[in-house]
């Protein structure tokens, strides 16, 4: 599928429904592209047309492409960022994933982690759950609760009460927003109120956030500074944030760094 399509598929998962002379904008190519992008979309049975405009056909398929939109938004730093973070996971340890694109990546990379024997993995989201389908070495305990359609998130009542009995060692979990000011901040009230409580269950807090999310402030904080054990992020991250952070006591790893000094390691042994 041409790129052009998938990025047409994005912006409908978004919405109800786009209009031909928006896509045209957003995109930069003509009206008469577009609508000939639409017509091929409409063969493969991914949208359906409406005046002026386009649809996609069926929930299932805007659930996807939205979290699919979301993990694919600096894909290239958030694998970067999951690689170092299946670093820090020993055997037998017992950890909750949120549900946020990075942590997928985190998820993703645990994949290649056979060492991990007996490890614990306790996911309140649906699509890390699946990540981690058919890792033989890793327990998946998977909370009740009410799933966002949005994001793929597992909350409410029935997640909280499932935690409140689990010893956790640590939480990896994303962020709308960072800032060494006031914290990390989420838009969704509902998941807001878990990751409160997830941060006050757990003993490490190790936030996984692309540099971009230094740049904004959701609606609400869910763990000030002093809550957070470790922040994992990439050099795109301001340089004067991570020093703020770092003064603070807040552990910065930063990802890419990280991996270019393995690199450099692993060439000086071989000279």
């Amino acid at each position: 599928m041409k790129t052009r399509h998938q990025k047409i598929l994005g912006l409908l998962s978004g919405k109800e429904t786009v209009s031909v002379s928006e896509l045209s904008d957003v995109l930069n190519v003509s009206e008469v592209t577009i609508r000939a992008d639409l017509n091929r979309l409409v063969e493969l049975g991914k949208v359906d047309r409406t005046h002026g405009g386009a649809r996609l056909t069926e929930e299932r398929v805007r659930q996807e492409y939205t979290f699919q939109w979301r993990k694919s938004l600096n894909g290239p730093q958030k694998e970067l960022i999951g690689r170092t973070a299946a670093g820090l996971i020993s055997p037998h340890d017992a950890i909750l994933l949120d549900s946020s694109s990075t942590v997928l990546a985190l998820a993703h990379a645990l994949r290649d982690r056979a060492d991990l024997t007996d490890l614990t993995v306790i996911p309140t989201g649906i699509w890390t759950a699946i990540e981690l389908m058919g890792c033989q070495n890793i327990n998946v305990l998977l909370p009740g609760g009410y799933l966002r359609h949005t994001s793929g998130s597992i909350t409410g009542l029935p997640t909280s009460e499932f935690l409140n009995d689990l010893l956790i060692k640590k939480a990896f979990l994303g962020a709308w927003g960072i800032s060494s000011s006031i914290g990390l901040t989420d838009t969704h009230l509902v998941e807001i109120e878990l990751k409160k409580f997830i941060v006050s269950r757990v003993e490490e807090v190790i936030v996984l956030v692309d540099g971009s999310k230094f740049k904004q402030t959701g609606l609400s904080v869910y763990a000030e500074p002093d809550k957070i054990s470790k922040v994992i992020t990439d050099s795109s991250a301001p340089d004067s944030e991570i020093e703020k952070l770092r003064r603070s006591g807040i552990e910065v790893i930063v990802a890419a760094d990280e991996l270019q000094g393995a690199d450099t390691d692993a060439a000086e042994e071989k000279q």
